[in-house]
């Protein structure tokens, strides 16, 4: 016996490394067939390409198709260069149409890891409208001995098209998105929605086919609540029925706070005024001593000091004079139907504009059209919207009432908004309305204070 050679009696180490190995899943594509001319009344493959797999997860992955023209998720048509003229996708009829269809790659080495198809992919099938599964594989594209990339992992994927002899003569041009996800038993992707946002800014952060697709595929009056990253506050949001992203709540933002362009919608950074505790019968200085370009005219209002308002009543809302609310780029603007370039909403987002005339283009007139109101008439509301109003639900354009230079008025069976709008050197226009009518653009003055509602840009 050798003395200490008892491993019982001698402390041992165990020195053991860990390494992990991330997932790796790509996919490249080769076309191979493309720009094809087709004759009126004909029918034609138009376009292919190869698309490979690649991905080191045993459980597999599998592979999304969807139309994505024009950065639009969920089109399928193809589209005319000036955009005037469409081809939809379909598989027969005496119509122009378009279609797809995936046939598996070949394997070129000993062992296979091609994708399977999905059935209705292997014979011509329409453009899918929202992300579908077209192919998938239940393990890996990896073995010890086999090199992944002289397996043949891959699938071809033809583009077919049927052009009437009525189809305007014209370059057209579709696409289609193909998404990998792992492991195969993964979810599907997502279209793109309000939903998938955090905060508000996120829509300054978005490419403008991403907020257009957005905005597409976001269903009207759908409610979604999304966080100010400037104080964290909630803020609920919804397409409303002119087909732009709206706030449903006023906007709340204190005064003293410093804003700047990473978050908001100014230049460079902006202090928000001091937040004024205007009693009732308390009114500012008379306009003469702050002068139309004098920053002093800018206030916030902070409707909790009212006197009989707490927070359980409509009054319990920030308001701001329009030079706060355009974050001062007001101050220089003395031009009728001229707007201003920023505002104190959050990044991404803007205040609405007005016209002079109620008949124009602006997002204050669409928004009462949309809901069935007669801006041309003062005498004429809309009865949906103003069900709504005040109610909680969607458009929720609650009668918030208003500063008239320090006093409150309102009642609160008014509601006042600001625009984005200049109506003269010292007057800007107003949205309001109350049960008995609705006016898209008065012109009013500047140093009055009313809530604020901002639209993603």
């Amino acid at each position: 016996n050798i003395p200490g050679a008892n491993a019982d009696d001698n402390p041992a180490i165990d020195d053991t490394i860990n390494i992990t190995v991330d997932s790796s899943c790509t996919m490249g594509q080769t076309v191979l067939q493309g720009n094809e001319s087709l004759n009126p009344g004909g029918t034609k493959v138009v376009g292919s390409s190869r698309i490979a797999a690649y991905c080191n997860d045993n459980e597999g992955y599998a592979i999304y198709a969807i139309g994505y023209t024009n950065g639009e998720y969920g089109n399928t048509n193809l589209v005319s260069t000036d955009g005037n003229h469409t081809i939809p996708t379909g598989t027969s009829g005496n119509n122009s149409y378009w279609n797809m269809k995936l046939t598996s790659g070949t394997a070129t080495g000993t062992t296979s890891y091609l994708p399977t198809m999905v059935n209705e992919f292997t014979t011509s099938t329409t453009i899918p409208n929202d992300y579908t599964k077209v192919a998938y594989r239940d393990s890996s594209t990896i073995s010890q001995n086999q090199d992944p990339t002289e397996t043949g992992s891959y699938f071809t994927t033809t583009y077919a098209a049927h052009v009437s002899t009525t189809q305007p003569a014209g370059i057209y041009t579709g696409q289609v998105q193909y998404v990998m996800v792992h492991p195969a038993g993964a979810p599907a992707p997502e279209i793109p929605n309000i939903g998938q946002l955090t905060y508000l800014q996120d829509f300054a952060r978005l490419t403008e086919q991403e907020k257009a697709s957005i905005i597409k595929n976001t269903g009207t009056e759908v409610v979604y609540t999304l966080k100010d990253q400037r104080d964290n506050q909630d803020y609920t949001v919804a397409k409303l029925r002119d087909g732009k992203i709206w706030m449903t709540k006023n906007l709340n933002l204190a005064g003293g706070a410093e804003i700047n362009s990473e978050l908001s919608d100014v230049p460079d950074g902006y202090v928000l005024p001091t937040a004024n505790n205007f009693q009732s019968g308390n009114r500012l200085p008379d306009s003469d001593t702050y002068g139309f370009n004098n920053s002093a005219k800018a206030f916030v209002y902070n409707s909790t000091k009212v006197t009989g308002a707490d927070c359980s009543s409509p009054g319990c809302y920030s308001y701001y004079s329009w030079t706060a609310a355009t974050a001062g780029s007001g101050l220089e603007i003395s031009t009728k139907d001229t707007d201003t370039l920023y505002s104190i909403c959050p990044k991404g987002w803007k205040l609405p504009n007005s016209r002079s005339t109620v008949v124009g283009n602006s997002d204050f007139y669409q928004l009462a059209v949309a809901y069935g109101m007669n801006p041309s008439s003062t005498a004429g509301y809309g009865s949906d919207f103003y069900s709504h109003a005040g109610l909680g639900t969607v458009p929720n354009f609650v009668f918030s009432g208003r500063y008239d230079y320090g006093p409150w008025f309102g009642n609160y069976d008014t509601g006042f908004y600001w625009s984005s709008t200049s109506a003269g050197t010292s007057s800007a226009l107003r949205f309001w309305f109350m049960a008995s009518q609705v006016v898209t653009n008065e012109g009013v003055s500047r140093l009055d204070g009313y809530a604020v509602r901002c639209i993603v840009k």
